[in-house]
């Protein structure tokens, strides 16, 4: 700028012989630093374009599991309203818990009436079972989180690996196949689902929101127990067969009664074999039942 307001200066003088000389050079030295301007705004427009292209990546893409919105513990599931986040390991009774492995339903009571416990997603830990579906609830509202939707579970759970025979210890755990019964969070490397959460199939049942009243499901009636065939875009089944295996489900099965309200419990635990899955769903107790097959993990 410093040239071109010299230039100017020495137009008007009539300097190095005439004015219309310095006004030449004055026009060449407002096309450099026009075009100087111009590579400058590109470099930025490009570093900015490349920076929100990486950005996306990680929101979205295969970065997605490392989402800076969801916390360390978390892991990130896109989804058409944006997504969420979810619990990388089933939960676990964190360390202000009096019972770091509650024995039964008061021993799950006392943690939940304990200020310093939480439920914690970890691996190489004991799953937090005994736990109704109530109680987990409030196990998540405690952490600042909440139990998953019967659609986010799902969502969660999609491509985690679905063998049907020869489970090894690094599988999911559907046949007493891990060293435990149920097994430490993470113990499968390959359970992992394609958001980055583990165990999301067998080990234990996870009770998700919400509930079945007289076999319908939010005003939809639900098929009969057998092979899931058909799921909605609720996440639920609509057609079964009693007696024969759709490897489109991987095998996975439902389990209802049709009376009464029922909680939602998903993936199967460690004894269902094939039955176990992303797509397995059990609808046979009420929300206030526990048992040691059962947990939870935490969505937000």
């Amino acid at each position: 700028m410093s040239e071109i307001l010299d230039l100017k200066r020495k137009a008007k003088r009539g300097y190095e012989g005439s004015s219309e000389s310095a006004d030449f050079e004055l026009e060449n030295k407002k096309r450099r630093f026009g075009l100087l301007s111009w590579i400058i705004v590109m470099i930025v427009a490009v570093a900015l374009t490349t920076a929100g292209i990486k950005a996306s990546d990680s929101l979205f893409g295969n970065k997605a599991k490392n989402n800076p919105l969801c916390p360390a513990e978390m892991v990130f599931v896109p989804g058409s309203t944006g997504g969420f986040c979810l619990d990388k390991y089933e939960a676990a009774a964190g360390s202000g818990c009096a019972f770091g492995n509650p024995a039964n339903q008061d021993e799950t009571r006392s943690d939940l009436e304990n200020i310093s416990c939480q439920p914690v997603s970890q691996k190489g830990l004991i799953p937090w079972t005994y736990i109704s579906q109530n109680q987990a609830a409030v196990a998540c509202a405690k952490a600042g989180k909440r139990l998953p939707t019967n659609e986010e579970w799902l969502a969660g759970a999609l491509a985690t690996p679905d063998k049907t025979s020869n489970w090894g210890a690094d599988d999911c755990q559907v046949a007493d196949n891990w060293s435990s019964q149920p097994g430490l969070t993470g113990s499968g490397k390959n359970c992992v689902s394609g958001a980055g959460a583990f165990d999301m199939v067998g080990n234990v049942w996870e009770w998700v929101e919400g509930t079945v009243e007289d076999g319908k499901y939010q005003g939809n009636a639900l098929p009969e127990e057998g092979y899931i065939k058909g799921v909605n875009s609720l996440a639920m089944p609509t057609d079964t067969n009693l007696d024969q295996a759709d490897p489109n489900y991987n095998n996975d099965y439902l389990w209802i009664k049709k009376t009464g309200s029922r909680g939602i419990a998903r993936g199967g635990y460690w004894g269902n074999n094939d039955q176990a899955g992303a797509y397995s769903i059990y609808m046979v107790t009420p929300p206030s039942s526990v048992g040691p097959g059962t947990g939870f993990r935490c969505a937000k």
